[in-house]
């Protein structure tokens, strides 16, 4: 028995792009495009927080699906009075 008999091969590492502001235009346009944005949206203060603060992650975003989104608005905007109501 050798050694290679008992080893199995490393997956393979994903393959990380490098950020460049050309990458990032053209991901913001393809964005804009796809989801019907206005381009001033680009210019708006809470997207250019979204995209600072997602410049800080380290391994990647956890980009929440639609379920956990509608839960937190709804959190969000639900007066304190009703917490506990479930109609």
């Amino acid at each position: 028995s050798t050694i290679n008999d008992h080893a199995s091969p490393l997956p393979p590492k994903a393959h990380i792009i490098p950020y460049s502001d050309d990458l990032f235009e053209e991901a913001a346009i393809e964005w804009l495009i796809e989801t019907d944005q206005p381009i001033a949206s680009l210019e708006h203060p809470k997207f250019r927080n979204m995209i600072n603060v997602a410049a800080c992650a380290t391994n990647g975003v956890k980009i929440p699906n639609q379920k956990a989104t509608r839960r937190s608005i709804i959190n969000l905007f639900k007066p304190r009075s009703m917490v506990g109501c479930t109609y």
